[in-house]
């Protein structure tokens, strides 16, 4: 295929339905050939008052907007990702740490991707933070691959109008001051109107073998599904008191599923605001807590080895990187309030004029656990452990999450198919 013989185009849509702050929809056109996989959104981000600036989230960047989205044809959902978020935020951090300082941290407005620093010499995100202005024109705003948050767009060669006939796209914006997409919760923002940049086909003779291979293939992959639980808050305890929780998954029972991630946050997100400054990456990454124990209880075996499971910060970190590949993760990003990475990272972005940050802000804040399920799930329970932390922690610097409320985010691989009949009808189903 190629773009210089015309046979392919790049058409850039605007949504047709847009409501700024709630929701944006988009439709491709039915009477073109065929779409690429390769969908883009562009301009995806936020303006606020005027005189004030600020930055996006400082792990989620402006990704931090999107509440849902959804890949439809008519009425039929072909993928979507749901509570994203969270999902998303382990996406951005789920690269090296040379790939978000050169590009990944630019296109996502985030901060990650260190570099030594040459004035203190500690490592440190040293770009000027992108932020948001007044002005929907000159306020900064973020690229996002539509295959991250679309499996479907991974095993599909083509998109054919004559299978999809009514392609379209739904997102919901989150936009409330409590929603913290924002570093600073007091300013108001107001959504981008965001493009979509779409690739077609136009011409049949490159276009048939690819919906050939469609119908007598179809395509395989894993869908990002959601299941969640809570752990309650506890009062004033004796320190080292361990309180066990004990959760039953019911989104997964006779579906097969591959990898399994969890995601701890805490349920009161103003638990991580330092009166209208969020802390460290707020409530957006994993909270790590006081000497963890997790164990995964698969169709009635134990998943990971021995009788608590999983009970180091370190051996949860190794355990992630096997399963999903580098990260940028950094000193004390595992640990429980670890306050020493001051003495090796700047937290503190070039030209920020937010309130200083320190290492406490930021420590165990990217603590997730992770397995490979591998398997058709009959029942499916996680036994979650954590001790109690006497010191309250402070509301400058970092909370005591290991006392407080948590809702634990599960995100799974499930393997879907479909399949293409010879008159171009189509079925989705569970694999």
């Amino acid at each position: 295929m190629s773009y210089n013989a015309g046979t392919i185009s790049t058409e850039y849509h605007d949504p047709t339905i847009y409501v700024a702050n709630n929701r944006a929809v988009f439709e491709l056109d039915a009477s073109k050939e065929g779409y690429l996989p390769n969908m883009r959104l562009l301009n995806l981000g936020m303006s606020q008052a005027a005189g004030v600036n600020a930055q996006y989230n400082r792990l989620q960047g402006a990704l931090a907007l999107i509440k849902s989205i959804r890949l439809m044809d008519g009425r039929t959902e072909l993928s979507a990702l749901r509570q994203p978020r969270e999902y998303l935020a382990f996406q951005n951090q789920l690269r090296s740490n040379a790939d978000n300082k050169s590009s990944a941290s630019w296109e996502k407005r985030n901060q990650l991707g260190m570099e030594i620093f040459a004035s203190n010499e500690k490592l440190k995100h040293v770009y000027d933070y992108p932020v948001t202005t007044d002005d929907p024109s000159t306020t900064s705003t973020a690229y996002l691959d539509l295959r991250e948050v679309f499996p479907i767009l991974n095993a599909l060669p083509v998109l054919p109008t004559s299978v999809f006939k009514n392609l379209k796209i739904e997102i919901t914006f989150f936009s409330g001051l409590t929603d913290q997409v924002s570093t600073n919760t007091s300013r108001v923002n107001t959504t981008v109107r965001p493009i979509l940049a779409v690739d077609s086909v136009e011409d049949p003779r490159l276009l048939d073998p690819l919906v050939k291979a469609l119908k007598e293939r179809g395509g395989r992959w894993n869908e990002i599904e959601t299941d969640r639980f809570s752990v309650n808050a506890r009062a004033a305890e004796v320190a080292g008191t361990r309180q066990n929780t004990q959760a039953q998954s019911m989104g997964y029972i006779g579906k097969r599923v591959e990898r399994l991630l969890l995601v701890k946050s805490l349920q009161n997100s103003a638990e991580a605001v330092n009166g209208v400054e969020q802390m460290g990456y707020g409530n957006a990454g994993s909270q790590a807590l006081l000497r963890q124990q997790t164990q995964i209880r698969l169709n009635g075996k134990n998943v990971m080895p021995g009788f608590n499971g999983i009970t180091k910060p370190n051996e949860r970190l190794a355990i992630v990187s096997d399963e999903y590949g580098p990260s940028s993760a950094y000193p004390g990003s595992v640990f429980y309030k670890w306050s020493n990475g001051d003495e090796l990272v700047d937290w503190n972005a070039v030209g920020a004029t937010d309130q200083p940050l320190t290492g406490k802000a930021f420590g165990g804040a990217l603590s997730y656990d992770a397995i490979r399920i591998g398997a058709r799930v009959a029942d499916l329970a996680i036994s979650l452990s954590r001790e109690f932390d006497a010191d309250p922690g402070s509301a400058t610097t970092a909370p005591a999450s290991t006392n407080l409320a948590l809702t634990v985010h599960m995100y799974a691989e499930v393997d879907k198919a479909i399949a293409v009949r010879p008159d171009g009808s189509y079925r989705i189903v569970y694999a």
